[in-house]
């Protein structure tokens, strides 16, 4: 296989060097106006190619491989405490769930609750313009028992409004939401 960057031979999507050159993650935070604080690793413009990728086969590779590089070392104050993932509507499309497959790369530090995070409104979110992505809630469903610590897990930020949506069921469900995680910020500043 080539590496999806440099088009070297690579065993992973993603090579080593390109991984630790290319892709070494900056971590940012930004708080969403609700107060919620949202940790991303890259800013969208540098990994856009790769996001883009969450609708092919070798998308899962991609995700899994970031995932683990990016946010797992992230999370390693946690791995004795009792948290869990929760992934954005992690409904499969195009063959599998890429915010699934991120949360199953951090799976050694916090449990993934899978299936309990659902939008009844079935919208395709990707590409659209941002006043139509306002107008369109997501209409979660949760199946998820009360009184957990959660982390949020999504691939991009870019309102908000999904993890802010999705924050606000939680609450209601006495769910703690102890922060949100993505892969990128659309927010380039």
């Amino acid at each position: 296989m080539r590496c999806h960057l440099c088009l070297g031979f690579s065993w992973q999507p993603i090579c080593e060097n390109c991984l630790n050159t290319l892709l070494a993650p900056t971590p940012s935070k930004r708080v969403l106006e609700d107060g919620l604080v949202v940790y991303s690793f890259y800013k969208y413009s540098e990994i856009s190619k790769l996001l883009h990728t969450k609708h092919t086969y070798i998308g899962a590779k991609i995700f899994l491989q970031l995932s683990k590089h990016a946010i797992f070392p992230f999370l390693e104050p946690l791995k004795n405490q009792e948290v869990f993932a929760l992934p954005i509507d992690d409904h499969v499309r195009s063959g599998y769930s890429h915010s699934a497959v991120l949360a199953r790369g951090i799976s050694e530090y916090v449990k993934p609750k899978y299936k309990a995070l659902r939008a009844k409104n079935k919208f395709r979110y990707s590409g659209q313009k941002l006043s139509l992505r306002k107008k369109q809630k997501r209409n979660f469903k949760l199946t998820c028992e009360p009184n957990l610590d959660v982390i949020l897990l999504d691939d991009i930020v870019t309102t908000g409004n999904t993890l802010m949506e999705a924050r606000d069921i939680c609450n209601k469900s006495k769910i703690n939401v102890i922060f949100a995680i993505t892969l990128a910020d659309a927010k380039e500043n």
